[in-house]
């Protein structure tokens, strides 16, 4: 499940990969025990990875900026599933910003978020549920925001993020705001107690109470009804994510290295899983680029849930394969096995609990 020659060949695909074998990997083991730290996401800044949505393939290279991008994931997920967790969050303010109204709010934040100088996060998932925990009500100021964000990733590492609240009117507004970097309630966000996370606890992510945060009306992204927000959400989160195969990757990669040891079954069973992920690859990369977001959702939503049940499965034989060490922090196969499992609740929605369902379901 190497990178493909076109896309290997593009400088920022090279860029990425040499800084994932070099920075990112020899430590990603104590990474995913002590936590990301800021230095290796501002490494990751400097090989350009930030500006990937922006990305212009070299011409005549064959290569489409969604094919870059997905490959900049997969290969961040497969070294350092910690590192790219924290990175992949600053999407959510680099999207909101591109396709917002707000050119002022853009134009000052787009150039420092795309260089990766300044760091962001995100927090409005929770926009779904039929209560969201984060209100917003209009003042003087602009807007006021009261409530808890559940999980927010790279808390005391981002400078800033986008956070999503509901209006009085069932309106979802994005707002950006500037974050906290040390301790206390400046701001008037401040990190609360929460159970700790026993998959990506090393991404720094934390429940923060907002205690009456205004937002000034500069600092709004966009606002519009929730439940327009909410489908177009889940028709985004009906695809499969690129860091599925990235841990795929490394899971094939850890069989092939341990069957000399484990078992010749374990060499043939990893070149099965590489088979049967590179199909599912194919199948879910086509959808995205060949159909409108609206179409096919179901097929999207059922190759997802696969993906995530080899994800699964190769998890299981790689504790398999390396025996009683793999229940220690610091070793890879314990590792993969909790990834598997986060993979199965980040983005889920609906529709991909009864896919993941109907997925065990066919295999019993």
């Amino acid at each position: 499940m190497e990178t493909p020659p076109g896309l290997a060949a593009e400088p920022l695909v090279g860029a990425v990969t040499r800084v994932a074998a070099t920075v990112l990997a020899p430590d990603a083991e104590r990474t995913a025990v002590e936590g990301v730290s800021r230095a290796r996401l501002d490494e990751l800044a400097r090989s350009g990875a930030h500006g990937v949505l922006g990305y212009e393939p070299a011409p005549g290279g064959g290569c489409t900026r969604g094919q870059v991008v997905r490959e900049v994931h997969e290969i961040l997920a497969a070294v350092d599933p910690s590192t790219w967790f924290v990175y992949t969050q600053h999407f959510g303010l680099v999207k909101a910003l591109a396709a917002s109204a707000n050119t002022g709010l853009r134009d000052r934040w787009l150039p420092g978020l795309g260089t990766g100088a300044v760091q962001a996060t995100a927090g409005f998932a929770y926009l779904r549920h039929p209560r969201p925990p984060v209100s917003a009500e209009r003042c003087e100021q602009g807007w006021r925001l009261r409530g808890r964000v559940p999980w927010m990733t790279g808390w005391g590492l981002a400078d800033t993020a986008v956070i999503g609240a509901v209006t009085a009117d069932d309106r979802a507004l994005f707002v950006r705001v500037d974050c906290p970097r040390g301790p206390g309630t400046r701001l008037g966000m401040a990190a609360v107690d929460s159970p700790p996370l026993w998959a990506m606890g090393a991404t720094h992510t934390a429940a923060v109470e907002l205690r009456d945060v205004v937002v000034p009306l500069d600092d709004v992204i966009s606002v519009e009804p929730r439940p327009q927000w909410a489908r177009s959400y889940d028709l985004e989160n009906a695809n499969a994510n690129p860091a599925v195969f990235g841990h795929l990757r490394a899971a094939v990669g850890l069989l092939l290295a341990a069957a000399p040891r484990a078992g010749a079954t374990y060499g043939t069973l990893a070149h099965r899983l590489a088979e049967e992920a590179a199909r599912l690859r194919s199948e879910a990369y086509a959808m995205r680029d060949e159909l409108a977001p609206e179409q096919e959702v179901p097929a999207r939503t059922g190759v997802r849930a696969a993906a995530l049940d080899l994800g699964v499965r190769a998890a299981t034989a790689c504790v398999a394969a390396t025996g009683g060490r793999a229940v220690q922090y610091g070793n890879t196969a314990g590792r993969l096995a909790r990834e598997a499992m986060f993979h199965l609740i980040q983005a889920q929605t609906p529709q991909l609990r009864e896919a993941t369902a109907a997925v065990t379901l066919r295999g019993l």
